[in-house]
């Protein structure tokens, strides 16, 4: 072996460990950069799902929970709903419709969880301001009690346009966007009553002594009885006379006895405390009476006893102002005219209480056969108004 042959076998020896280093480097630097690949890539997709599916998980969820809320409650909140009343010139526990409306704005708190204030009107110079109170504080709804406060409830829509109000035996010709009138066939119910009166004559003549007659739903009244009464007696006798005051039951009672001395054996009071203090005489002089609005068996009479009270041609604010407010809590609120009749609970007559016995024992079954009459309309009042 020469000298070159030599040093090319030591030469190889010594590079073999150098070459075999160099592969296992090879080797291990691969396999590392391969794992960090996949495991850099797994958070990654893990971080893209979430940043993908949350946004539309969350929109999902905000739509869902908006249309529930929507469906059960309306756009807002019940227990952020404010609602205000404003009486006519009286007080919430007056036993007029003063108290039934506020009755229904009580069930309202109870049942759908808004919020709800009232102003007792003193002097009717006062409805504006009373008024204002409410929609300065942006009240949702504010309902005004009687046809007094047409004005005053107007100007406030007007100057108010988003806010919305309602008012109780008015409506506006052309309607209001944002005010709902509650009105009522209140010759349905008083047709109910004069039914009544006249299967508990004996003498064949009955009395009314109503409030102003320009407030339509005082004719409404009288002339429904006179048209009840004439229903079943077509023959029987019917006093009628209207006094200009809601406040005087003084005024109110001696019309009653004047109708008395002439004959009436039962007398229908509908005006206010002018109604209430006619039937109230009445009932002291052992005369059958009937009531109106609502059951003044436990307003004018205390909860009786009451055996001269035979029923009363009840309207039922307490359910219109009710449904109104519901209409605002579910989003359904719309300007125009609630109509309250026979066919839809909006009238109806008080039960008979201590006078039950006094009466013909199928006197119900009657007037619920009435009653039934003038809700498919197989029975009709005739009364117009001119």
């Amino acid at each position: 072996m020469n000298k070159r042959m030599i040093a090319f076998m030591m030469l190889l020896v010594l590079m073999i460990p150098v070459l075999a280093a160099c592969g296992t480097e090879t080797a291990a630097t691969t396999a590392p950069a391969a794992t960090a690949t996949t495991e850099a890539a797994a958070p990654t997709a893990t971080a893209a799902a979430e940043v993908t599916a949350s946004p539309a998980t969350e929109a999902t969820a905000v739509a869902t929970a908006a249309a529930t809320a929507e469906a059960t409650t309306g756009a807002s909140n019940p227990s952020d709903i404010k609602i205000g009343l404003v009486t006519d010139v009286g007080k919430v526990d007056d036993g007029t419709f003063n108290q039934f409306a506020f009755e229904g704005l009580k069930r309202a708190e109870t049942e759908l969880g808004v919020k709800i204030d009232y102003i007792e009107t003193i002097d009717p110079k006062d409805y504006e301001k009373n008024i204002e109170q409410f929609a300065s504080q942006g009240y949702d709804l504010i309902i005004g009690v009687g046809f007094l406060m047409g004005d005053a409830i107007k100007a406030a829509a007007s100057k108010y346009p988003d806010l919305k109000f309602a008012i109780v035996d008015f409506a506006y010709e052309p309607a209001l966007t944002n005010v709902k009138g509650l009105v009522f066939s209140e010759d349905e119910s008083a047709f109910i009553a004069g039914a009544l009166a006249a299967m508990v004559s004996k003498s064949g003549k009955i009395g009314a002594v109503g409030g102003k007659e320009q407030v339509p739903a005082v004719k409404k009244f009288v002339l429904g009885y006179e048209a009840g009464a004439k229903y079943v007696n077509a023959d029987i006798q019917v006093s009628k006379v209207y006094i200009d005051s809601f406040t005087d039951p003084t005024a109110g009672g001696e019309a009653a006895k004047t109708q008395i001395a002439e004959g009436a054996d039962v007398i229908f009071g509908a005006g206010g405390q002018t109604g209430s203090g006619a039937i109230k005489t009445a009932a002291d002089n052992n005369v059958f009476v009937i009531g109106v609005d609502q059951d003044e068996y436990n307003t004018t009479f205390k909860k009786g006893p009451a055996p001269m009270l035979i029923t009363s041609a009840m309207k039922r604010v307490d359910n219109a102002v009710f449904d109104v407010v519901k209409e605002v809590v579910d989003g359904t609120f719309a300007g125009g005219l609630y109509l309250g009749n026979a066919a839809n609970g909006g009238i109806d007559y008080a039960p008979f209480h201590d006078a039950e016995s006094a009466l013909p024992a199928d006197a119900k079954a009657k007037l619920d056969e009435i009653k039934k009459g003038l809700a498919d309309g197989t029975i009709t009042t005739g009364v117009t108004l001119n």
